[in-house]
């Protein structure tokens, strides 16, 4: 997933601001998009195999197996074709169909390393998210892609002069994306070097389930985003609402969570559950202060505060793989994860007080 956040370049973002000034070129900008996304994605795959032996020496197995170097490289390709598939359906403000994406994404890549992929043990579960990851973005451009956009056909395409054009906007966002994302994404890649597979396997599935409610707060800031971008004369009122909102429906994901995330566990095994079962609730937990460091994002997004965001995911990096890594090697993975809501914790009480003055104009 890291190397799937590496390789959009922001691109995505780009498409939610200028989408909207493309009449008859969208589909164009969009597979434009599309295909740019997927040639990097392949060129990144590309070189971080062939440094795997010194980035992630317990991952050079990949290598003795030609179908799991095409799976590996298949799943980077696909991760971010789908975080650039969000947006492009959220630059026709559909967050609606965003959500099912990702619902029906995260419905599938539980099960799946139980019910079909059990034989392959620990990769099992990443290629469950590959899969998973896959057939969502078959189903948005299938079906949710054409729904709008008129004439909708995925196939490659180059648009040079308009890429161009929103590259500015897209890399400074890129980047922020890139320090917001990243302390979470490298997490998985500290456990399996410091406490190998099957540690990795437990944290890994706390992770996933956990960052099921991640999809609340940022379903509610990509609305927000959109939206606020179109009716920038109402963005006070439209963060009131999407902070509210966003917050109960948390509340009420993290509680759902607590009563039945121990019971989905046990699914997987009674050591998932004996392993697994705090480093849940801890990184659920995260999803409320979430809320709060989504939506300073996209108020800053629809103004183009760039700074202001890259100084934000600066901070959260930092703390989060700063604290993260020592907590790692001091507590072990209760540590890690009580980091991460800490991280998160700390921004939220940092971005609070100017978000406070924005809903109250």
């Amino acid at each position: 997933m890291f190397l799937g956040n590496l390789s959009n370049l922001g691109l995505g973002i780009g498409l939610v601001r200028f989408v909207p000034d493309e009449k008859k070129e969208a589909c164009q900008l969009v597979n434009a998009t599309f295909t740019m996304t997927g040639i990097i994605a392949i060129l990144v795959s590309l070189i971080y195999l062939a440094v795997i032996g010194i980035l992630s020496p317990v991952l050079d197995f990949i290598l003795g197996e030609f179908l799991l170097v095409v799976l590996f490289i298949l799943f980077t390709v696909s991760t971010a074709l789908s975080l650039v598939t969000d947006q492009a359906l959220l630059a026709r403000r559909s967050t609606y169909l965003v959500f099912w994406k990702n619902f029906i994404i995260c419905l599938i890549k539980l099960p799946l390393p139980v019910m079909v992929l059990a034989h392959l043990e620990g990769y099992g579960i990443f290629a469950a998210t590959g899969i998973a990851i896959i057939i969502g973005i078959m189903l948005s451009w299938i079906f949710f892609l054409p729904m709008v956009y008129k004439d909708y056909y995925p196939r490659p395409a180059l648009a040079a002069n308009s890429v161009k054009k929103m590259s500015a906007y897209s890399f400074y966002n890129y980047l922020a994306g890139l320090l917001n994302s990243g302390p979470g994404l490298i997490y998985p890649f500290l456990v399996i070097n410091y406490y190998g597979p099957e540690q990795s396997a437990y944290f890994y599935i706390a992770w996933m389930m956990a960052m099921v409610l991640s999809v609340i707060p940022t379903g509610m800031a990509q609305s927000l985003f959109a939206e606020g971008s179109r009716k920038p004369d109402k963005l006070q009122h439209l963060v009131r609402k999407s902070l509210s909102l966003g917050i109960i429906l948390s509340i009420v994901g993290l509680v759902g969570m607590i009563m039945i995330g121990g019971w989905f566990l046990r699914l997987f095994g009674a050591e998932y559950y004996d392993n697994g079962s705090k480093l849940l609730w801890i990184l659920s937990a995260s999803v409320l202060p979430q809320c709060i460091n989504t939506s300073f994002i996209s108020l800053n997004q629809v103004n183009k505060r760039v700074y202001l965001i890259v100084a934000q995911a600066g901070v959260l990096a930092a703390i989060a793989l700063g604290l993260g890594y020592w907590m790692l090697i001091s507590t072990g993975l209760r540590g890690l994860a009580e980091a991460y809501f800490l991280a998160h914790l700390i921004v939220a009480l940092l971005v609070s007080g100017p978000l406070w003055v924005t809903i109250k104009q």
